[in-house]
């Protein structure tokens, strides 16, 4: 089997490509330039940009499978003009590209890595049949491709599984939680206090295995499923095991929760004055404090899906390769 990994370079890729070769299949990335130092000798490198359609051409070449990870992450700097444009070029458009070209080659599977944020947010848990429509760039142009993928891979018999992604944990991680862990380590990170939130994780390892499932599975093609560890997390849960992680006492004293809110009603008022975004607003405090929990149930009962991490088992390594 051959099988095309477009975001190879990215948190996910580096070890979803691993994980690829021990099953034993020939592995092909795309990459924007050659990477000396970056795969395994047997790893072969394809040079295209999502965004350039022309560029991609041979790209799929007998291939079999096509795991789609590359996207443009949410950036809290963009302006929402900027932000549009950024996820329509990459996320929206750089999937309909990298499609193209693989049903053009004659693909036989097409496995898109999504986002839970491909959903509005919610309070409450939230499954395959929470069906709202997203209101951010990112999610927006997530949902867009879904979409897009679906109706086209059914019109030309192509297997197709989506996967939508919380928050990832493991070594090497990056976004909000290498920041926070970052800012843990170096003592500027507030004490979080008890918070009754909710969010969803999953571990990077349980995602490969959730890919390779959803590759292998007849019985995925054409659906989308929510991945998850199965746990609950609330922020001080996470803040919790990063600080234990870490080697760092417990806090004797913990900020409460009212002040966070208004220090996130200072920096809205900040950041009008300034007319762009501070660190810390409303949507930051959103983002630390939201609900974001999801149930991954209908792949565990379909596709025989175990998650076999928690972040207090795999924060150890994340810490190891962190400190590197």
């Amino acid at each position: 089997m051959r099988v095309l990994v477009t975001g190879a370079t990215g948190f996910i890729g580096q070890s979803f490509i691993p994980f690829l070769l021990k099953k034993g299949v020939t592995v092909r990335v795309l990459v924007r330039g050659l990477r000396q130092n970056g795969f395994p000798s047997e790893v072969e490198q394809y040079i295209g940009d999502l965004t350039n359609a022309d560029s991609l051409k041979g790209a799929a070449a007998d291939v079999d499978v096509l795991f789609h990870l590359g996207g443009h992450a949410h950036a809290w700097k963009e302006k929402d003009e900027e932000a549009i444009n950024k996820h329509t070029a990459v996320n929206f458009m750089g999937t309909q590209n990298i499609l193209n070209e693989g049903i053009r080659a004659g693909i036989k599977k097409f496995i898109f890595f999504s986002t839970i944020k491909a959903v509005a947010d919610t309070e409450k848990c939230i499954d395959e049949k929470w069906d709202t429509q997203p209101n951010t760039p990112y999610g927006k142009a997530k949902r867009a491709a879904e979409e897009w993928v679906l109706n086209n891979c059914n019109q030309h018999a192509v297997h197709a599984c989506i996967l939508r992604l919380p928050l990832i944990y493991g070594p090497g991680v990056k976004g909000n939680l290498y920041q926070m862990l970052q800012s843990i380590d170096k003592g500027y990170f507030p004490a979080i206090p008890f918070t009754k939130n909710q969010r969803s994780l999953v571990g990077i390892y349980d995602v490969c295995e959730a890919a390779w499932l959803a590759a292998q599975s007849i019985q995925a093609n054409g659906k989308v499923y929510f991945v998850t560890d199965n746990q609950s997390y609330s922020t001080h849960d996470i803040y919790s095991i990063m600080r234990h992680a870490l080697g760092k006492s417990h806090p004797w004293f913990y900020f409460p929760f009212w002040l966070f809110k208004i220090l996130a009603l200072v920096g809205d008022a900040v950041g009008s004055a300034l007319r762009r975004r501070i660190p810390f607003d409303s949507q930051a405090f959103d983002k630390l404090f939201g609900t974001v929990y999801c149930d991954s149930s209908c792949i565990q009962e379909e596709l025989g899906f175990c998650p076999q991490y928690s972040l207090r088992e795999l924060m150890p390594e994340i810490v190891r390769a962190y400190r590197g």
